[in-house]
């Protein structure tokens, strides 16, 4: 065979080898550039051409449920939309009947994002609001964060203390599987509670125990339940008040036994005072929260503070411990 026909045919043959390389290459570059671009959507749900769409996360009128309101945005950065969501949940929704889950004086302190999980620290007016209204709140903040796929968890502080549960022992993050609301009602029978409450008898002799069935909220410590049925007053005619009704809770939690119940100026500026009243004020309270197994005496604070004296017969510097001597036989 002709020497030069065959180094003709041969150059054919690596011209031909190099195009079907070359096209291997484009197509391969392609399914690659197709995956990220997959890849890509996969990972930005909320992403849509006309911008960013959010599920916020509403109360319905009768408080039992959370109802979701779609919204689209022209948001891209992780802190700007975390932060519109918040605000949003804080304002009235745009579907009539439906209710924001944050109250207005509720302020959000810190947030701050360590991969997949939120961290949260909101104001100790959350320690205000009812069992009720702590469910939904906290609800609404987790269900609406973690539909970013940024977020995985939400961990949520008061006043830069974990939030706890009735044990004393912190929560920790919250993820979508941890938010159940049951269909009828936020807090079932399963949340009912039998606590033991202290009030004076007519005479101002002895405290009476008054036993008392309550809801409560498992994320809630149940020494501010207490405290907030003893405000309340008591049930029975027979028995007298021991705190101003227009007393509230500042903060409460128990720390190596000792309850820390923290409770505004009206705790002593609208009591009445006298030995005899400071003595059922202060044990109705102590006998009461002693109830619990976890609580061996009590630190009593006002507005944050600890205070020398309450009225001029008791020292206040010093946690108290329960006095049998006080209840009626």
């Amino acid at each position: 065979m002709d020497e030069n026909l065959i180094l003709i045919r041969g150059d054919k043959m690596k011209f031909k080898n190099k195009i079907i390389l070359g096209f291997t290459v484009i197509f391969s570059f392609f399914i690659v550039l197709i995956s990220l671009v997959s890849c890509r959507i996969a990972n930005n749900k909320t992403k849509t051409s006309e911008g960013t769409e959010l599920t916020l996360f509403f109360i319905n009128s009768n408080k039992s449920q959370l109802v979701e309101e779609k919204r689209v945005v022209q948001l891209e950065s992780k802190e700007d939309l975390i932060k519109y969501s918040i605000e949003e949940l804080k304002k009235i929704p745009k579907t009539v009947g439906l209710q924001p889950p944050i109250p207005q004086d509720i302020q959000i302190k810190s947030m701050v994002l360590e991969k997949d999980l939120l961290k949260i620290d909101i104001s100790s007016h959350y320690n205000d609001l009812s069992a009720q209204d702590q469910v939904l709140l906290r609800a609404a903040l987790v269900k609406t964060l973690t539909e970013f796929d940024f977020i995985n968890q939400v961990e949520i502080s008061i006043d830069g203390e974990p939030l706890v549960g009735t044990d004393g022992k912190p929560i920790g993050p919250m993820s979508q599987e941890d938010i159940v609301l049951e269909p009828s009602n936020v807090l079932t029978t399963s949340n009912l509670q039998t606590v033991k409450l202290y009030f004076s008898d007519k005479n101002g002799e002895k405290l009476v125990m008054e036993e008392r069935t309550i809801e409560v909220n498992p994320n809630v410590p149940v020494e501010k339940y207490i405290v907030e049925e003893l405000i309340k007053g008591p049930q029975s005619s027979d028995l007298l008040p021991t705190i101003p009704v227009e007393t509230t809770i500042k903060d409460i939690e128990t720390k190596d036994g000792i309850c820390y119940v923290d409770l505004s100026n009206e705790f002593k500026t609208k009591h009445a005072g006298g030995s005899t009243g400071e003595t059922f004020t202060i044990y109705s309270i102590v006998n009461s929260l002693t109830e619990l197994s976890n609580v061996k005496k009590v630190q009593f604070l006002i507005e944050g503070e600890k205070q020398q004296e309450f009225k001029g017969h008791y020292d206040f510097s010093g946690p108290f411990e329960r006095d049998e001597s006080l209840i009626s036989e």
